[in-house]
């Protein structure tokens, strides 16, 4: 494991944790977002990992579709500048193609159409492919037009991209995610 890559305190740990430090491991799984952590916050403790996502995949869905909105907004776009990104997010998105800059350009694009289709971010689990793969899935999602479905696809992508970085972070320290059988 690298110096500069982020760990994950023990489940045990983050369950005693206070708001703000719960928050910078929330931060690690979930981009920021004020309003989850604290209700994850409020929805300890945790057997595991697991437990805490499955619990904030429940919690998502109990939001309002504004609240919602706003979960899904606090995710990075694809092609944001790195200065942008979490470390996370930079390491996820991977590094630059021969044609960057194009790639880039038609991110941007493609950000806006989608944008201005649902009024929030799309959101795709990158799971190490390059940024110009997914633009035919960026595409399909634009096209099909169902706002609703599109905002519970982003955000189940949000949850599936939680669940992996808890398992490359925990695998990193030598920890699991699941509840430890007893």
């Amino acid at each position: 494991m690298s110096a500069d890559q982020p760990t994950l305190p023990s489940i045990s740990e983050t369950n005693h944790l206070p708001l703000d430090e719960f928050t910078k491991v929330v931060s690690l799984l979930f981009e920021p977002t004020a309003l989850l952590t604290k209700r994850m916050y409020d929805s300890r403790p945790f057997e595991s990992y697991d437990h805490l996502l499955d619990r904030a995949d429940v919690l998502i869905k109990e939001l309002s579709p504004l609240e919602q909105l706003e979960v899904v907004n606090a995710h990075p776009r694809i092609g944001e500048k790195a200065k942008n990104l979490s470390a996370l997010s930079r390491m996820e998105q991977g590094t630059k193609s021969a044609n960057e800059d194009a790639v880039l350009a038609k991110w941007a694009e493609l950000n806006k159409k989608y944008e201005d289709t649902y009024g929030f971010r799309f959101v795709v689990f990158v799971n190490g492919r390059s940024k110009d793969s997914l633009f035919p899935i960026v595409e399909e999602r634009i096209a099909h037009g169902d706002k609703n479905k599109e905002l519970v696809t982003g955000l189940t992508e949000m949850v599936d991209i939680a669940r992996d970085r808890a398992r490359k972070l925990l695998a990193a320290s030598g920890a699991a995610c699941q509840t430890p059988k007893i």
